[in-house]
């Protein structure tokens, strides 16, 4: 290692070297001839080669400790302040800066492979639930055949819970890819709100509960992409029929779309069962349920995270309040028309 900095250090001054003796020996042999005859050149050659093997030596150990800096950049050791040159101390910051470039990106990477590990994790442990409630209602059924419209209404709900929840890991997925698949466009926001509800139809009835739409205006322009905002809007929605609660009560889900300057905001309102006040602060991250997954076993705790990042990514502002056994409401404010700062 120390012979290959040798030579690599004599290659990088190889110039510098043939340049110094060529104008020493012309300097000598112009004052040997026009000067003063009585010169003595090798003396004076021999001065310049000692002067120049001490300058060489400094040069040479400034060299070896750039590179053992370098060299600790590799196993990622602060560097120490020392007096390199100004193109020394240049290709240092340049190799530092991007070797911590480098650190937060596989730092970001790694993060990111844990997230994805711990929703896999968790979709396949809840994914287990509905499946082992299905195959308790075929041994049921086995045992006593009269009640099989019962077992097939019951095994249609868990599937409908599977497909949820497959549907949850696809639009976690893609939001890795948003860029690729988002089309900023004027969307009839009162339309797809009834769209939306249209869909869930047999939700509302089997939890008996019911949408109420309020809206001053029959058609309500707002700039999204119509397809993630819909997921975005199907999520908050079956939040709020599945925790609404409603029991033999009909409860209601209120919708509300109102104009407030350049922006369109959307409320949706449940009566449900409310968050705790310190489960807030905290809805929005990935993978909290709070005390309401522990009571609600189906949550994941992944979508209102997804939400969250969709709205971010779409440039619509989410807010969520909520009061335990009073309700939960969700506000979505549009912008009504794109702005240049809409990502």
């Amino acid at each position: 290692m120390t012979l290959k900095l040798f030579r690599d250090f004599m290659r990088d001054h190889f110039a510098f070297t043939l340049v110094y003796f060529i104008s020493h020996i012309l300097v000598s042999i112009y004052c040997n001839y026009y000067i003063s005859s009585n010169i003595q050149l090798m003396y004076l050659l021999s001065i310049y080669f000692y002067v120049f093997i001490i300058f060489l030596c400094f040069r040479f150990i400034k060299y070896v400790s750039a590179n053992r800096e370098i060299q600790r950049l590799s196993e990622n050791i602060e560097i120490e302040e020392k007096g390199f040159s100004c193109e020394q101390q240049a290709a240092i910051t340049l190799i530092h800066r991007i070797h911590q470039t480098y650190q937060d990106q596989i730092y970001e990477v790694k993060a990111q492979a844990d997230n994805t590990h711990k929703f896999i994790s968790q979709w396949i442990h809840n994914l287990k639930t509905p499946l082992s409630v299905i195959d308790l209602i075929l041994q049921n059924y086995k045992m006593n055949s009269t009640g099989h419209a019962v077992a097939l209404q019951h095994i249609g709900e868990e599937k409908d819970k599977i497909l949820s929840m497959l549907n949850q890991m696809l639009k976690f997925f893609r939001l890795e890819h948003f860029s690729r698949d988002y089309t900023p466009e004027p969307v009839n926001l009162l339309e797809s709100l009834r769209s939306l509800i249209n869909s869930k139809r047999n939700q509302y009835i089997y939890n008996n509960v019911y949408p109420l739409i309020e809206c001053e205006e029959e058609s309500i322009m707002v700039m999204t992409d119509s397809k993630w905002n819909m997921a975005m809007l199907e999520q908050i929605v079956s939040n709020a029929i599945k925790y609404s609660d409603a029991g033999e009560e009909t409860k209601s889900i209120h919708f509300h779309i109102e104009r407030r300057g350049d922006q369109v905001v959307l409320s949706i309102r449940d009566e449900g069962i409310g968050i705790e006040k310190v489960d807030l602060q905290r809805i929005f991250q990935p993978f909290f349920t709070g005390k309401n997954g522990r009571t609600h076993h189906q949550a994941t705790g992944i979508g209102l995270y997804v939400c969250s990042e969709i709205a971010r990514k779409l440039g619509h502002r989410l807010t969520i309040s909520s009061e335990v056994n009073q309700g939960t409401e969700a506000q979505i404010s549009y912008l009504s028309k794109l702005k240049d700062s809409v990502m």
